[in-house]
């Protein structure tokens, strides 16, 4: 299987996993976004892996829909277990481990991410440094 197919069906499965876990808990996608402080696109656009989740939105959606992480990486509908007042009784089935190979390249995913950021902010506090050194150069040869 090809790396960039590994990464689609990844995010298919956590952005839907996502509103799974979301409508079972009753949360409307406008709830989570207000109590996560990001608007309800943001959340639509997670759950339809139309953009990428970081480490801490995903910690953050996991708090909001009281959900451990690890879980949010399981389609919640598999273990669906029946009240026992339901017309048909099921065995709750062992609950499934995420692939490992899917978490290792979330996890490389996001460190990359996290790196790019890094850098990001590197670059933009040598160009703020030298902003300022060059403001207070220029202030000190107009005194004189």
């Amino acid at each position: 299987m090809k790396k960039n197919q590994t990464n689609k069906n990844y995010k298919l499965q956590i952005g839907g996993n996502i509103r799974k876990w979301r409508n079972l808990k009753g949360i409307k996608q406008k709830e989570l976004a207000t109590s996560l402080e990001l608007s309800e696109a943001a959340i639509s656009n997670i759950e339809n892996n139309l953009t990428d989740i970081t480490l801490s939105q995903l910690e953050d959606i996991s708090l909001g829909l009281d959900v451990p992480v690890e879980k949010l990486f399981i389609d919640p509908e598999v273990n669906v277990v029946l009240p026992k007042n339901a017309m048909k009784i099921t065995r709750k089935q062992p609950e499934p481990q995420p692939d490992a190979d899917l978490v290792k390249a979330v996890i490389t995913s996001i460190q990359k991410k996290d790196e790019q950021l890094h850098t990001i902010m590197q670059n933009v506090l040598h160009t703020m440094t030298s902003l300022v050194s060059k403001q207070v150069l220029s202030t000190d040869a107009s005194r004189r």
